[in-house]
């Protein structure tokens, strides 16, 4: 299957909280984000946003919570939407990205799948989709 992706040049930013931590604590950072994931389990609670945060001192943003961040992400969507009947998108990505040794972060949608990776992984990214048949388009 030849997927066609966008490669959003934008910045994403990823953090970890407890799971024990207020919405109230993270829910200002997607104030005014055109994208935002957030998912919660027993374990923890990543925030995925697109925007970088790096100039946030967490301690004044969100006192006494344990927080984690990870910048400099750019986020690879899949056009879609796609049915639950496709098999295979994100082990086709992800393991092309994985034998080219390119770490990844993913989230998925109702409608689409985004394969995040780090910034100065990008291009080659890219180039591994690419080379695999896949088509990309910068933003």
């Amino acid at each position: 299957m030849k997927l066609d992706l966008i490669l959003d040049s934008l910045p994403y930013t990823i953090h970890r909280f407890s799971p024990s931590t207020p919405a109230s604590a993270y829910l200002p950072l997607v104030d005014n984000q055109d994208w935002y994931s957030i998912t919660k389990t027993p374990d923890e609670i990543s925030l995925v946003i697109s925007h970088d945060w790096t100039d946030i001192n967490s301690d004044q943003l969100i006192p006494n919570c344990e927080h984690k961040v990870s910048p400099d992400w750019r986020c690879f969507k899949v056009q879609g939407p796609l049915d639950f009947s496709y098999v295979g998108i994100m082990a086709n990505l992800s393991g092309a990205l994985a034998e080219n040794k390119i770490s990844v972060f993913v989230v998925s949608t109702y409608d689409t799948d985004y394969i995040l990776v780090k910034k100065d992984k990008a291009l080659d990214a890219k180039t591994v989709f690419e080379s695999i048949g896949h088509s990309v388009l910068v933003l």
